[in-house]
């Protein structure tokens, strides 16, 4: 018996070639470049286009300008804040010397009474280091009780009738910071006896 021949050996398939890359679609020629094409549509295009930045840029800037006037007021705000705190800090400090300062007026000028020009300088010297930290005196004038302004420590009978209720002499300044009475002049008062 005759063996039969061998079968022939098989090559192992090949992989289909890839078609070849189809080369990226060509981008349209620039509007100018395009023989034929309408210079002032380019222009009005660009036109356009700038209309568009500037109308951003114009939003921008709006809202870059409402954003810091929002932050100046809240500045303008904090700043009021501080300055009523340091006043009211002032004020918690400075009150209290002050006063101190007005009872050391009184004896001075009870001792300046007696004609001594030592004491009497000491005082306006007083008064003018008050007046500098914003205390001053009521001013005082004869007529009427002020009951706003002024305090009674004694009443004294009326030479006439027409004199009831009005003040006889001043017994201790009144003083004042800004609007506010620190203290009331204490004055004798004429009234029925």
């Amino acid at each position: 018996m005759s063996t039969p021949p061998p079968a022939p050996r098989q090559q192992p398939a090949e992989a289909p070639a890839s078609p070849p890359a189809e080369p990226p679609p060509a981008s349209p020629p620039a509007a100018s470049s395009t023989p034929g094409s309408d210079p002032f549509a380019v222009v009005a295009d660009a036109v356009d286009g700038m209309r568009d930045e500037l109308a951003a840029l114009g939003d921008q800037f709006r809202r870059r300008l409402l954003n810091d006037r929002e932050v100046r007021r809240s500045v303008d705000g904090l700043l009021n804040e501080l300055n009523h705190a340091r006043k009211a800090a002032e004020g918690r400090i400075t009150q209290p010397l002050l006063y101190d300062l007005i009872l050391l007026v009184d004896r001075i000028e009870g001792q300046a009474a007696q004609d001594d020009a030592l004491t009497r300088s000491v005082a306006t010297e007083l008064l003018t280091i008050l007046e500098r930290y914003g205390m001053t005196r009521v001013p005082f004038t004869l007529g009427p009780f002020d009951p706003e302004t002024q305090e009674a420590v004694e009443v004294l009978a009326a030479p006439t009738p027409e004199r009831r209720g009005d003040v006889a002499e001043l017994v201790r300044h009144g003083y004042r910071t800004g609007e506010r009475l620190v203290r009331p002049q204490q004055v004798r008062v004429y009234t029925d006896r």
